[in-house]
């Protein structure tokens, strides 16, 4: 055989219609130019390769001329076999054909086709008086093949991947161009979720659609506000006279500024929920919970010392009594 496309795809020649999709996906992925940024014109010929045994082998019609006779049916259009027999034609030979060792001889093209067409070579697949030009439209004919998904990762801000938005990505194509994509980013898409834009893929071959583009989204970390499946989680810097007596403070949310309660006597760790404010998705709404924390002065009066010095110096209840090893 001038190519060995049962080995080109790692496939025994038993080997399914379904399992010959399955191992051409697998290693079209593998050596895409793409993927193999490191050598992408070593991955490019290995590529080209893949594609040229799927495109016989996932023939039904092909593969059985290949089967036969070691070539593919391009190659038995070009009039000399180079497989394990070898034919000729205007020999001279007896309608019908004859056989000589290795080697057919035939009038004609069409008595070849004749010959192969009762049933001798593949398996009757043809008409007894199909024509040659018939007979290679038909072996030439091609089944729609579905472009292969092409998976891309995409990092998005903390904010878009709460609030939504679009934003711009680069594709590097197989033939080595780049386009850009414009993907819309739903709200409230989590780290690790994937985008399906259908069509935007490797282009399909013989009328086949185009696969799919499957982006997987990362999300940034934001410098305060941390998700937890629908909630967000913020501390929220007070001072100690707005922890003591209590405060209404103004802070940042997806749904802009809200107004939150300071109870009096507040602690440091002390979480207040916002309702409302968190991730909101066609199923769920979360809610903010902020969590307070106590920021000293760095610099005291020695007035402010002395009354600190006073209002602590006999606490009225113990802080530590629950603090224990075991």
């Amino acid at each position: 055989m001038n190519n060995d496309y049962y080995k080109t795809l790692e496939i025994p020649k038993t080997a399914t219609q379904e399992e010959i999709q399955k191992a051409y996906r697998k290693l079209a992925r593998k050596h895409h130019p793409d993927m193999n940024q490191n050598d992408p014109n070593g991955a490019k010929e290995k590529f080209q390769k893949i594609q040229e045994a799927f495109d016989i082998l996932g023939n039904p019609e092909k593969r059985k001329i290949y089967d036969q006779f070691g070539v593919s049916p391009d190659q038995m259009g070009s009039g000399g076999g180079q497989g394990p027999f070898q034919w000729s034609f205007g020999g001279g030979s007896p309608s019908g054909g004859a056989f000589h060792g290795n080697h057919f001889s035939f009038e004609n093209l069409d008595d070849l086709i004749k010959m192969f067409g009762s049933g001798g070579g593949l398996g009757g697949g043809f008409r007894n008086n199909q024509t040659s030009d018939e007979f290679f439209n038909a072996g030439s004919s091609r089944r729609p093949i579905r472009g292969s998904d092409l998976e891309r990762d995409l990092l998005i801000p903390f904010v878009m991947s709460i609030e939504g938005g679009k934003i711009d990505m680069k594709i590097r194509r197989p033939t080595g161009h780049s386009e850009t994509v414009t993907v819309t980013i739903p709200a409230g898409i989590s780290n690790g979720k994937k985008i399906r834009l259908s069509g935007l893929g490797n282009p399909g071959q013989y009328g086949g659609k185009a696969g799919n583009l499957l982006i997987t989204v990362s999300v940034e970390e934001h410098p305060f506000f941390k998700r937890k499946d629908q909630h967000l989680y913020v501390k929220i810097p007070v001072t100690l006279k707005e922890a003591v007596f209590g405060a209404k403070i103004d802070i940042p949310t997806p749904k802009g500024k809200v107004t939150l309660t300071i109870p009096p006597g507040s602690s440091s760790d002390t979480k207040l929920r916002v309702r409302g404010c968190g991730i909101v998705t066609k199923e769920e709404i979360g809610d903010l919970f902020a969590e307070l924390s106590i920021i000293l002065p760095k610099k005291w009066t020695p007035a402010e010392k002395e009354l600190l010095q006073k209002i602590t110096s006999e606490p009225a209840e113990p802080v530590r009594n629950e603090l224990h090893w075991n």
